[in-house]
């Protein structure tokens, strides 16, 4: 039985959970490892309305949609085909501390790309615009080669997303179990892209 979502939240924008990964550095399926109760992949996916995932095992979860096992590129590919907004929030059920306002504060920014910027871009915690995804998705081989495509990108800085999630928790990747224990140190200003 697949599980209702109870949010009352109207989104402005399509979410996509990329959840069909091995975890191989994790030891174990971390999207359906539990915090308080809930797995990693609940607790991404109830900041979105209707989210579609992607996954390889039956999630019971949100619009779910069958990895073929070829890649986060092709993933994405594949659930694109349901994005029905203008604008399509993109992550993996590696960011169980995700806030909700975090992902507003993204996507309410008017460019092609908006994504937190911390050593380097983070594609899995990125607003991108739809139609420049769908015409731009299969040209790329890495989501890092989108910001390239891009007419504008901005990258959100950490001292910026501080002003929202002041622990910067909503940026934790959980990669392995030790990363429950590690907290974002590093301090980024936003940077606008222009081409």
């Amino acid at each position: 039985m697949k599980e209702e979502k109870k949010s009352s939240y109207k989104d402005f924008f399509d979410a996509i959970i990329l959840a069909g990964g091995e975890s191989k550095r994790f030891g174990t399926d971390k999207c359906s490892f539990e915090i308080d109760g809930k797995t990693m992949l609940q607790r991404v996916a109830e900041n979105f309305e209707n989210p579609i995932i992607v996954t390889r095992i039956p999630r019971n979860y949100g619009i779910e949609i069958k990895d073929d096992g070829k890649g986060p590129i092709r993933a994405l590919e594949i659930a694109i085909k349901k994005i029905e907004k203008d604008k399509v929030f993109v992550t993996g059920c590696d960011f169980p501390f995700l806030k909700r306002k975090v992902v507003e504060y993204i996507c309410s920014k008017d460019y092609e790309i908006a994504m937190p910027l911390l050593e380097y871009p983070q594609p899995l915690l990125g607003c991108y615009d739809t139609r420049f995804l769908k015409s731009n998705i299969s040209r790329i081989v890495s989501l890092q080669d989108l910001i390239y495509l891009a007419n504008n990108v901005y990258l959100i800085g950490t001292e910026e997303i501080k002003m929202i999630d002041s622990s910067l928790d909503s940026l934790r990747n959980i990669n392995r179990l030790t990363d429950f224990y590690t907290k974002i140190k590093i301090f980024t200003k936003s940077k606008i892209l222009l081409r």
